[in-house]
């Protein structure tokens, strides 16, 4: 419990610091990398989701790391919030979102299609992980993840899971 505390504050904490660097850097700092995950059990129609402790469900990802791809980037941050280890398929697309609040950062998302691989699906400090269905998500979904469910939505429709964007590990 206090972990959790700790965390959020700190997670707060970051978000105003670059809010003020990008103050007095007249606001030229550019969004952070981000990458977001989804990935879809075929035989179940259910997505794999985060169900963070403030509520609502978010898809998983997280910032890059200096130096870091963005496909090792959602390897990395699925297996630290879910215990998963992914097969990254294709690129789905990307997001952008500016800050809203002070305590948020303007983030690029690169969001990727990807499978499971091994792994016992286990949570984290960010969530409960679990698997959902659309209905489900639709409902619970945080509002700036909605827009990663429409992309994917999109390109499964469209795609037929053609190789445009594919990714060998």
């Amino acid at each position: 419990m206090v972990k959790n505390l700790l965390y959020r504050m700190l997670k707060g904490l970051v978000g105003i610091f670059f809010n003020i660097l990008n103050l007095l850097l007249a606001g030229n700092l550019p969004p952070f990398g981000c990458v977001s995950i989804v990935i879809r059990d075929q035989d179940q129609a259910s997505y794999l989701v985060i169900e963070r402790p403030e509520g609502g469900f978010v898809f998983p990802g997280g910032f890059m790391r200096w130096g870091e791809h963005s496909v090792q980037t959602a390897q990395r941050e699925c297996m630290e919030e879910t215990g998963l280890k992914l097969n990254v398929k294709e690129l789905i697309g990307c997001s952008s979102t500016t800050s809203s609040r002070f305590t948020r950062m303007s983030t690029l998302t690169v969001i990727y299609y990807a499978e499971v691989v091994a792994g016992e699906l286990k949570n984290s400090i960010e969530g409960q992980a679990g698997w959902h269905d659309e209905a489900e998500l639709l409902e619970g979904l945080q509002v700036q993840q909605r827009g990663i469910l429409e992309h994917f939505l999109q390109y499964y429709e469209q795609s037929s899971h053609s190789k445009r964007f594919h990714f060998e590990n």
